[in-house]
């Protein structure tokens, strides 16, 4: 189990590349706080043939203000999520992670704990 911390540093989409490329065991990323990620973020980490896609369980990107519910199509492909926290993304709704969830939760259950953060229950 790999844990990286990267909360408020100034992470873009060729650092996450980098990350995807030379930790194919990560499991907790923390992100949080990171402005310059996107919705292609997200894209970028759950995309076929990456590595996080399968890897990893925990995902921290609270505070990320350019992510919108586009993010939350993508972070569906994380096969072993265990929790998702988007507390403070702006762009975030509601409802669309209360959709990501009901879409999540037919092999498991998952459930939205606090505003936007999702974590799965069994």
């Amino acid at each position: 189990m790999i844990d990286f911390r990267l909360a408020g540093l100034d992470i873009t989409d060729a650092t996450l590349r980098l990350i995807i490329r030379h930790m194919p065991l990560l499991s907790r990323l923390d992100l949080s706080h990171c402005n310059h990620l996107t919705d292609q973020s997200a894209n970028l980490l759950t995309a076929v043939g990456s590595s996080t896609r399968n890897s990893l369980t925990e995902l921290n990107m609270a505070g990320c203000n350019k992510l919108t519910d586009q993010a939350l199509l993508y972070l569906r492909r994380i096969s072993n999520v265990t929790l998702i926290d988007l507390r403070g993304c702006k762009q975030i709704t509601r409802k669309a992670c209360e959709h990501f969830i009901s879409d999540l939760s037919i092999n498991s259950l998952y459930c939205l704990s606090d505003e936007k953060l999702i974590q799965k229950i069994s």
